[in-house]
C-alpha cells in the first residue's frame, strides 16, 4: 500500500509491504497521524506551536511544551555540543531576514540553540536570545515517529519519504536514489538500505537572490552567513533525525571524519555535481 499527503512543507509518502490491507490502513493513518502532531508542535509557520511560543515568550518566562518537543531540544543541544556548534538551529533569525521564515520577533544579538534551558517541570527558558527553527531536524523526528507508529499499528516493513529525508523499516533492501546537484531533476544511484535512514542537504533548491545577495536555507551558525556550496551532503543513520541534523554538520565541515559522525553510527556521503554548474 502507498500513500501521499502535503506535510511538513513537502509531500510526505508512506508505502507498506508485506502487510494485509485492513492493517495497512490502520497503520497508515497512524504514520500521518505522528507527523501532523510534529507539525502542529514545531512550525515556525504555525503562531501556535511549542516552537513558536518558545520564540516568542521564553525569554520572558517558562513556557510549557510537549514532550516530544523537549525530546528534540534535548537532543539539538546534545547535537551542538558534539559537533562543537556546528549544528545549531538558532538561525531563524538570518531565515527570516532573507524571506525564508515569517519575519517574527526580531533578535539584536547572535540566537542560539545554547541559549536554551529545559527544567525538570516540562517548561522551556531562554537564558539569553534564541529564535529557534527546527526545519529538518523536526522532518527527521517526524519521520522517525511515523515509522514507530506504522510498525505499532502491525506493518512489517516499508518506508517514509519526507522529501529526502527516508527511513526505511523492516527486513527487505531497499534502492537509494540521490539527486544531482547539478540537475536535481536528475538522480543517481547510492546503493541499497535496509532498517535505517538517509536525509539529504543541499542549495539547489533553496539558492535564490535577496537584496542583490546570494543565500541559502543552510546557515553557517558561526559566521551566520549563507552556504553556497553545490555539492549535496548525506547521511546515513540509524534514525532520520540523526541523519538530517548531522547532514548540515556535513556541509558546514565537508569533512567526513569528525568525531560526531562514529558518535551517532552516522555514515556522510558528499556528492559533486556530475558537471560543473553556471
Amino acid at each position: 500500500m502507498r500513500a501521499c499527503r502535503p506535510l511538513l512543507g513537502t509531500y510526505v509518502e508512506i508505502r507498506i509491504d508485506d502487510t494485509d490491507p485492513e492493517t495497512a490502513i490502520v497503520a497508515v493513518d497512524a504514520g500521518f497521524a505522528a507527523i501532523s502532531e510534529v507539525q502542529r508542535l514545531m512550525s515556525v509557520f504555525d503562531e501556535n506551536s511549542d516552537i513558536s511560543r518558545i520564540n516568542r515568550f521564553a525569554e520572558r518566562f517558562p513556557v510549557p511544551v510537549a514532550p516530544w518537543t523537549r525530546e528534540i531540544l534535548a537532543l539539538a543541544q546534545a547535537l551542538y555540543e558534539s559537533s562543537d556548534g556546528l549544528f545549531d538551529c538558532g538561525i531563524a533569525p538570518e531565515l527570516a531576514a532573507w524571506g525564508l521564515l515569517p519575519a517574527r520577533d526580531p533578535v539584536s544579538s547572535r540566537s542560539s540553540i545554547a541559549h536554551i534551558r529545559l527544567t525538570e517541570d516540562g517548561c522551556v527558558s531562554c537564558v539569553a536570545p534564541a529564535r529557534l527553527d527546527l526545519g529538518g531536524i523536526a522532518k527527521g523526528f517526524a519521520v522517525d515517529r511515523a515509522a514507530e507508529a506504522l510498525i505499532a499499528a502491525g506493518a512489517r516493513g516499508g518506508i517514509v519519504n519526507a522529501g529526502g529525508d527516508l527511513r526505511v523499516f523492516g527486513t527487505a533492501d531497499e534502492a537509494i536514489y540521490l539527486r544531482d546537484p547539478a540537475d536535481p531533476t536528475q538522480v543517481r544511484f547510492a546503493g541499497q538500505l535496509a532498517d535505517g535512514a538517509l536525509a539529504t542537504s543541499g542549495t539547489y533548491f533553496s539558492r535564490r537572490e535577496h537584496r542583490g545577495e546570494e543565500v541559502s536555507a543552510l546557515v553557517d551558525p558561526r559566521t551566520r552567513r549563507p552556504v553556497l556550496s553545490q555539492r549535496s551532503y548525506s547521511v546515513i543513520a540509524p534514525r532520520c533525525v540523526i541523519a538530517d541534523a548531522l547532514t548540515k554538520v556535513l556541509a558546514l565541515s565537508g569533512d567526513t571524519n569528525l568525531a560526531c559522525f562514529s558518535r551517532y553510527d552516522a555514515h556522510p556521503l558528499i556528492f559533486e555535481p556530475s558537471r560543473v554548474l553556471p
